[in-house]
């Protein structure tokens, strides 16, 4: 019989990383739970969950050029939030939940912060003695620095037994930059004092640290644990019927940039042909479920009759990654989750605009797991001369822990 019930909110906003872990720690969890995956994003084709598994769909939003939105743009996004909370507040009311999971939250997504923690507050009117549990990837949002403005008094626990003046120190660094530290303070430090109980941090402790990141963890008056990487497991994946029988594998994700990663590679790909350096080879090519419809068909059309398949997405991604001779990909949690699974040779190109990606596959290629080119060194040149080079590389080890979605399941069986 399974006596603990989860409820886990799940908000996907630009690219399927997110889920996918997520996605990935239920289907463990309903093993041993009653789960409930409260999903606020966009549909991803092919994403199934274990049958068990209770999914709760909200309407979906996602970050726009304006900042968040409803996917459907003709719908008003105040009406839209009213109904996501009403949502929440329902659920929380018919599961009654003896966990809730709230993944990235408060280190990130605080435009929806209202809704959150409406939701969190309602769960504590309905079963008061519910666990809150913080859900963060390996790593949060980074700070600028470790500097801050002057200290300021807050609220330590939500059960109002402490009161604790916390030590912040004050310095002279940009303004912005002081501007951003004290908000991503403000926001972390007090809401996880006062909503959670835990922060499951899922990652490994020898490779990224929370405090390498967010410098104020001392701060944090609820315990901090690490589960290990949340990692898809192989399993006994077959090779996929389609499959070449050598190639090189490229992904992008979502696909928010997918046309920037993707043509450098086509073209490198296309002068090693030349080059008569592919051996054989094809150049399989994943260019993101979410891509810009204009910029696939120009992929398609760099492709031509070359030595290329293109397609936009794979619910059996793993098994391609598996038998492939080379990855290239950006630097995000599960793709690089995915390359220590396999331990297939890989070249990581990180996205700038997501700052856990630059650490990730500097720290990754520190290990001797990967090979990185910088965003601001992708051309074909470039390009040619990383694949080239890896193509040669020997099969990458490593001992990082790789068991996070079963850690996770056992810490919340715990709790």
């Amino acid at each position: 019989m399974k006596n603990t019930t989860v409820a886990f909110y799940s908000q996907h906003l630009i690219g399927v990383g997110h889920h996918f872990r997520n996605r990935q720690i239920v289907n463990e969890l309903v093993k041993t739970c009653n789960v409930f995956f409260i999903d606020g994003g966009r549909p991803i084709p092919e994403a199934d969950l274990d049958e068990q598994v209770v999914r709760i769909p909200l309407l979906p939003l996602r970050t726009g050029a304006q900042g968040i939105e409803s996917v459907d743009t003709e719908s008003d996004l105040q009406a839209v939030m009213r109904e996501r909370q009403t949502q929440l507040s329902e659920a929380m009311e018919q599961i009654r939940p003896d966990v809730f999971c709230v993944e990235f939250f408060p280190f990130s997504r605080w435009s929806l912060k209202s809704e959150i923690l409406n939701t969190i507050v309602r769960l504590n009117q309905v079963n008061p003695g519910a666990k809150v549990l913080c859900s963060l990837r390996d790593i949060p949002t980074r700070a600028k620095s470790n500097v801050l403005q002057p200290t300021v008094a807050l609220v330590q626990r939500r059960d109002g037994d402490a009161m604790r003046f916390y030590s912040v120190p004050f310095g002279g660094i940009h303004h912005e930059y002081l501007a951003f530290n004290r908000r991503y303070y403000e926001e972390v430090v007090p809401v996880l004092n006062q909503y959670f109980d835990t922060v499951m941090v899922h990652g490994d402790s020898q490779l990224s640290r929370l405090e390498d990141h967010f410098p104020w963890v001392a701060d944090i008056g609820i315990p901090v644990v690490y589960t290990g990487f949340v990692s898809e497991k192989l399993g006994d994946a077959s090779r996929p019927g389609r499959a070449p029988d050598r190639y090189v594998l490229v992904s992008s994700g979502g696909g928010a940039e997918g046309f920037a990663l993707v043509a450098p590679c086509i073209e490198a790909w296309k002068q090693l042909e030349r080059d008569d350096a592919h051996d054989g080879r094809e150049m399989v090519i994943f260019a993101g479920a979410f891509i810009d419809e204009k910029h696939f068909d120009a992929l398609r059309g760099l492709c031509g009759d070359g030595p290329f398949r293109i397609e936009r997405f794979t619910s059996n991604f793993l098994a391609w990654m598996k038998y492939a001779d080379l990855s290239i990909s950006r630097a995000g949690y599960n793709t690089c989750m995915n390359v220590l699974e396999t331990q297939v040779p890989s070249i990581l190109v990180p996205s700038i605009a997501m700052d856990d990606q630059v650490f990730r596959a500097q720290e990754l290629m520190g290990l001797g797991i990967a090979g990185v080119v910088h965003p601001d060194q992708l051309g074909v040149g470039k390009m040619t001369k990383a694949i080239a080079k890896m193509l040669e590389s020997p099969v990458p080890e490593h001992d990082l822990s790789l068991d996070g979605a079963e850690q996770t399941r056992k810490f919340i069986e715990s709790v």
